[in-house]
């Protein structure tokens, strides 16, 4: 079949929502101007500008035609001129309307307290049984305020400035799993609306060992839990150090925290010595790693800093918390051994 100029025009212009909706692909509403895939976390959809990029591929485009042929058809094995046919057909028989994109104003993000339950007992839960993380880590974070739970038993991930410790916005991790409702994923994970354009969920070493040191090195991660999950795996070993989630990958994230520390840091006469990228060992995560390491940091005083990657091995997970529950299983199979050796010790000196 052929299609007329004018239908490929419109199909290009098509409402990617829309689309979205009526082919059975569910986004959810995960900030003033995002959406995120359901099924695959990793693909946005940005309404302002009707434009979808899906971060563990690396691809992304603009309009209904372009998310048919590189998302919804990714899995068909289709040369480019039948991909494109089948695209069009798909979006042409969809029916749908022409994006308005226009700029969306952004609110001032405004948290609200009573949002926050007294009891810390389901986040807790979560973060140490199914994530591995140390209850005293976890605990000393939620008595700092930077971690607590919302009424429905989430974990909120508060998004402090460095200095001011106000709340610039939040990230909510559920702590069920329901995959019927949630996707692969199983539970419910999403930035709040109007959340700060440029900060993430940070904490220091240094609150951690009572305001000793500077945060003199930063740390990137894709998400909360594994720069929570990277610091328990070294706890010792990483003083004077901040911890940031760009809850992605996000290259303004980082050269936002950059620019804050480096500022923060010069009140006291220090500076910035090292900066490091602790995203997933993945494509998405390998080509991030490449773009910004050629993104030239500087400190206050204008000298370039490195940046580094400190990607896990592969060998025990693609991210940092992945690598921890690997950690914890070896070590708590380790102990149980020495018990069981220890048993069988006492039972022979007994005998004896």
């Amino acid at each position: 079949m052929k299609y007329t100029d004018e239908q490929v025009k419109q199909a290009e212009k098509g409402d990617i929502l829309e689309f979205a909706d009526k082919v059975g692909v569910e986004l959810a509403h995960t900030g003033h101007n995002e959406y995120k895939g359901v099924e695959h976390d990793s693909l946005v959809v940005t309404p302002s500008r009707n434009a979808w990029f899906w971060n563990s591929r690396n691809v992304g485009g603009v309009g209904a035609l372009s998310f048919a042929k590189e998302y919804l058809l990714s899995e068909e094995n289709l040369d480019k001129k039948n991909r494109f046919l089948k695209a069009m057909d798909i979006v042409t028989k969809a029916g749908i309307n022409e994006a308005k994109t226009k700029e969306i104003k952004r609110e001032p993000f405004k948290f609200n307290p009573k949002e926050i339950d007294k009891r810390f007992n389901k986040v807790t839960a979560y973060l140490t049984k199914r994530r591995g993380l140390n209850a005293d880590l976890v605990q000393m974070l939620h008595t700092q305020g930077i971690i607590e739970q919302d009424k429905f038993g989430n974990a909120l991930f508060l998004w402090r400035d460095p200095e001011t410790r106000e709340i610039k916005g939040a990230t909510k991790q559920g702590t069920w799993i329901n995959h019927e409702k949630f996707g692969k994923r199983g539970t419910l994970k999403r930035i709040e609306p109007n959340s700060t354009y440029g900060y993430g969920f940070s904490f220091d070493s240094i609150d951690i060992t009572q305001g000793k040191g500077k945060p003199e090195n930063i740390r990137f991660f894709e998400s909360s839990i594994d720069a929570l999950s990277y610091y328990n795996l070294n706890p010792t070993k990483l003083t004077n150090t901040r911890f940031v989630s760009m809850d992605g990958l996000k290259k303004e994230v980082v050269a936002s925290y950059i620019n804050l520390t480096a500022k923060q840091l010069a009140k006291s006469g220090s500076r910035l010595k090292s900066i490091a990228l602790g995203v997933d060992n993945d494509d998405a995560g390998n080509k991030f790693v490449e773009k910004m390491q050629k993104y030239q940091a500087r400190d206050i005083d204008g000298n370039v800093l490195q940046i580094l990657s400190a990607q896990p091995n592969t060998k025990y997970g693609k991210d940092w918390n992945d690598v921890l529950k690997h950690v914890s299983q070896v070590q708590a199979s380790t102990l149980k051994t020495r018990l069981a050796k220890q048993h069988i010790q006492r039972r022979e000196l007994q005998l004896s």
